[in-house]
């Protein structure tokens, strides 16, 4: 995540175009406001270049025309996701317990923060990143878990790690293993793009 110069593709667009763009604008500005002191017209340049990427950073980099030329490669994965795990973990009846869990991911062009919500718990990722493994780029997650006042003291607070892909219909899914020994499935559909910081139901989670 993030500029890599190593890649052609982030060469020519942030040396080459954001330069030439912010030297533009910088020059524009120096003839419309050619009284102003010579370290404005100095700055202006840098100014220029500094909001356009920041524009990119925050908010225009997941534009399709940025994936066609390579500028970005990284999935897309901002928003509210609704999604079911399957834990190895096994109820009175035997069977692998199931859970609804709510998923917020807030992306930009070289960061990403994750945080999960279930009904009893709520599960703060300390650390998430982008790895590409033989072609493949996958998000995975350290997390930590933080139970709430009224969970039912099955298990204490604990450690793990989420791996997630994101299939061609956009939905994630993957796998996780915590400390406690326990490991399971996860699938994800995003269901928004604003983020509630909270667990809601079905029904208003879309």
């Amino acid at each position: 995540m993030g500029v890599n110069l190593s890649k052609t593709s982030h060469i020519l667009f942030f040396v080459v175009i954001l330069s030439a763009v912010s030297f533009g604008a910088g020059y524009g500005f120096s003839q419309l406001f050619s009284d102003v002191p010579f370290w404005v017209e100095t700055l202006s340049p840098l100014g220029a270049y500094g909001l356009l990427y920041t524009l990119f950073e925050k908010y225009i980099w997941h534009w399709p025309i940025f994936r066609i030329f390579g500028i970005v490669s990284i999935p897309d994965v901002r928003g509210r996701w609704l999604g079911e795990q399957t834990s190895s973990f096994k109820d009175t009846n035997g069977k692998l317990r199931k859970s609804r869990v709510i998923m917020e991911i807030e992306q930009t062009f070289s960061t990403i923060k994750v945080n999960t919500y279930y009904k009893n718990w709520q599960t703060t990722h300390s650390l998430s990143s982008f790895i590409t493994i033989e072609n493949e780029c996958i998000l995975f997650i350290m997390f930590e878990t933080t139970p709430r006042i009224e969970y039912d003291g099955e298990a204490s607070a604990h450690k793990g790690v989420i791996r997630l892909t994101q299939l061609p219909d956009k939905k994630l899914i993957g796998t996780y293993f915590n400390a406690e020994g326990r490991s399971g499935e996860l699938s994800f559909k995003r269901t928004r793009y604003t983020l509630h910081q909270t667990f809601e139901s079905i029904g208003n989670s879309k």
